[in-house]
């Protein structure tokens, strides 16, 4: 299976997202994510190509680098990645993104292979509306590439959980929806509050200094 991971950074606010990154690269080498082969992209918005710092910033990672216009922000990077990247799943990781135990590709692996072509994500919520928070997502560029919508800087939150957002796209499809978790993969109504040891990985609504 061809798998692409792609993490965005907004190459913009430095004094924010250059910490960010470089936790998100700290924490890859430290939790690594396991056996499974896969390619990592970063996705930059306001990307300015060639510009060297971006291989400093993520070394020693080596990643293959994706400019985009920010239009839509991180959403429309992670569109921008699934009709650009030939792969069979795609692992969308947003800035804050990082990780607190190795072995997570390897978990979001097995999971997708038990359960097939879906939509995954790491926290699922009832409220507002059913949604998966889209800091960390996944499933076949195929399914975000059906979504009928650009996504662009006032629809993003729309996207997440509004009513056209992704999941009940995915649900009119006729494909599940999981939240998955260290321990478990969950249908939509089994969903519920993850604690934060059971967290797959780390984002800005979780304590981000626990895995230290």
């Amino acid at each position: 299976m061809n798998i692409a991971v792609v993490y965005v950074y907004p190459d913009l606010n430095a004094r924010l997202y250059k910490p960010l990154a470089k936790r998100f690269v700290s924490s890859y080498m430290e939790h690594p994510p396991g056996e499974s082969d896969h390619q990592l992209h970063v996705a930059v918005n306001f990307g300015r190509p060639g510009n060297t710092e971006y291989d400093r910033l993520f070394s020693p990672l080596m990643p293959r680098f994706l400019m985009h216009d920010n239009s839509g922000k991180d959403i429309g990077a992670f569109q921008f990645a699934s009709q650009t990247i030939p792969c069979d799943l795609m692992v969308f990781l947003g800035a804050p993104v990082h990780f607190r135990q190795g072995g997570w590709l390897d978990r979001i692996v097995r999971v997708y292979e038990q359960y097939g072509p879906a939509f995954y994500g790491c926290w699922g919520f009832h409220q507002p509306a059913m949604h998966i928070r889209t800091t960390a997502f996944w499933c076949a560029p195929e399914i975000l590439n059906s979504y009928p919508y650009n996504v662009n800087d006032s629809s993003r939150y729309e996207f997440e959980h509004g009513q056209r957002s992704i999941a009940n796209h995915v649900v009119k499809l006729g494909l599940p929806v999981f939240m998955v978790t260290w321990n478990g993969c969950y249908p939509v109504e089994s969903w519920h509050h993850v604690e934060n040891k059971d967290c797959l990985m780390l984002d800005q609504h979780t304590d981000g200094l626990s895995y230290q």
